[in-house]
């Protein structure tokens, strides 16, 4: 079991392949939210304000990653074990696309579903990226909900501010939902987020 970084999401056309810049691996993201949840297990809920400010920082060696998401992760087999079928469907969506476009010429659709079929193992590498990522997010909005705060800081950079930005939707979609908005302060002299949860009010 292994996680290799494979770049940005490729753009796969009849002239070749290029890489999208604003779609990074997946991969980057990993550590990042890994701090987020070992930081909870070790913080206390002061008047509903998480303060992670001072959280650790990690730099995870492969062995050491895989380790801490199987601790986070209950999905990380499954995710593995359904690789292989995650990417025939994916590349199956792009296959029926490719054939359903009537601009292209003959040679190239040809040369389109060659260079698809030659990403075929960046793809499984960055499917799986992508789902243990989603899955560590949802693990995390679930320990957030657990601790019933209503306010999380943290400190912006090595992608935590990236983090906590996709983690906004998937709280407003959890139930309860979550009218979860993001901020950046400015605590001395250093930049700080700030999600506040917006928990829905209980009615009595």
């Amino acid at each position: 079991m292994e996680l290799k970084y494979v770049g940005s999401r490729p753009i796969v056309s009849q002239y070749g392949v290029s890489f999208d810049e604003s779609k990074p691996d997946n991969y980057t993201f990993i550590s990042p939210v890994l701090d987020f949840l070992d930081a909870l297990n070790h913080i206390e809920n002061t008047q509903g304000v998480l303060d992670l400010t001072q959280m650790n920082i990690h730099e995870y060696k492969p062995k050491e990653l895989i380790q801490n998401i199987h601790e986070c992760c209950s999905s990380l087999d499954e995710i593995f074990d359904k690789r292989e079928e995650a990417t025939n469907q994916r590349i199956d969506e792009f296959i029926k696309d490719i054939e359903e476009n009537q601009t292209l010429t003959k040679d190239e659709r040809v040369a389109l579903l060659g260079n698809i079929d030659f990403m075929r193992e960046y793809y499984i590498h960055y499917i799986t990226n992508e789902g243990i990522y989603r899955s560590l997010l949802h693990t995390l909005a679930d320990k957030l909900h657990q601790l019933h705060c209503d306010d999380i800081l943290f400190p912006i950079g090595h992608k935590h501010g990236l983090v906590i930005s996709h983690l906004i939707p998937i709280l407003r979609d959890y139930r309860p939902p979550y009218d979860a908005t993001l901020t950046i302060q400015v605590q001395n002299n250093q930049r700080i987020g700030m999600i506040s949860m917006n928990r829905e009010k209980s009615i009595i």
